[in-house]
C-alpha cells in the first residue's frame, strides 16, 4: 500500500488526517472562543483574542477551500455523494459561507479587545461568539460522523494524492495572499 502524504509547512501529512486535525483545532478555537465569552467584559485574554481572530480569518477559510475545492468534489466523482451525501455536501458548503460572514463580525471584535479596546456591549459579543460556537461545533461533529468517514471508504490512494497536491495548492494560494 502506498502512503498518500503531501508536504504541508516542510511536514509530510496524509491529505485527510490533516482534516482530522484541522477539526480537532477548530474544536479548540470553539472552546477558546467560549472562554472568552465567558470572561467578558472584564477578563479577557487579549492573546485568546488576538489568535481567535487570526484563527477566523486565516485558518477556517483554508480549510473550507480544502473541503469545498478539493474533498467534496473527489468524492462526488467516487460516487461517495450519491443520494443524501450530494445533499450533505450542499448544506455543508452553505454553513460554510454562512460561518467566514459570521466570523468577518466577530474578527473586528476579537482583533480589536486583542489590541487593548473594549466590547461596546459585551453582552451582543457574547451572545454573537456562543451562535459561532455552538454552531461551528455541530458542523465539524457533522464532517467528522459523515464526511471522513466517506472519505476513508471511498477515496483510492490516485484520489488522495490529487487531494494531497489540491490542498498543497490551496496553502501556495493562501500564503501568496498574505
Amino acid at each position: 500500500m502506498t502512503v498518500i502524504a503531501a508536504e504541508f509547512g516542510g511536514l509530510r501529512h496524509h491529505p485527510l488526517d490533516l482534516i482530522a486535525h484541522d477539526h480537532a483545532l477548530q474544536m479548540q478555537l470553539c472552546d477558546m472562543l467560549e472562554q472568552i465569552a465567558d470572561g467578558l467584559p472584564d477578563e479577557i485574554d487579549r492573546r485568546q483574542c488576538r489568535e481567535a481572530a487570526s484563527a477566523l480569518k486565516f485558518d477556517i477559510p483554508l480549510h473550507h477551500r480544502d473541503e469545498e475545492l478539493c474533498l467534496f468534489p473527489l468524492l462526488l466523482e467516487r460516487g461517495a455523494g450519491a443520494g443524501s451525501l450530494a445533499e450533505v455536501f450542499e448544506r455543508l458548503a452553505d454553513e460554510h459561507a454562512k460561518d467566514e460572514s459570521f466570523a468577518t463580525e466577530l474578527i473586528e471584535s476579537l482583533e480589536d479587545l486583542a489590541q487593548g479596546g473594549t466590547a461596546p456591549n459585551p453582552d451582543m459579543l457574547g451572545y454573537m461568539l456562543r451562535g459561532f460556537f455552538e454552531g461551528y461545533r455541530r458542523h465539524i461533529h457533522w464532517e467528522n460522523t459523515l464526511v471522513l468517514p466517506a472519505a476513508r471508504q471511498y477515496l483510492k490512494s490516485d484520489d488522495l494524492e490529487r487531494l494531497a497536491r489540491c490542498m498543497a495548492e490551496n496553502r501556495s494560494t493562501a500564503k501568496s495572499k498574505t
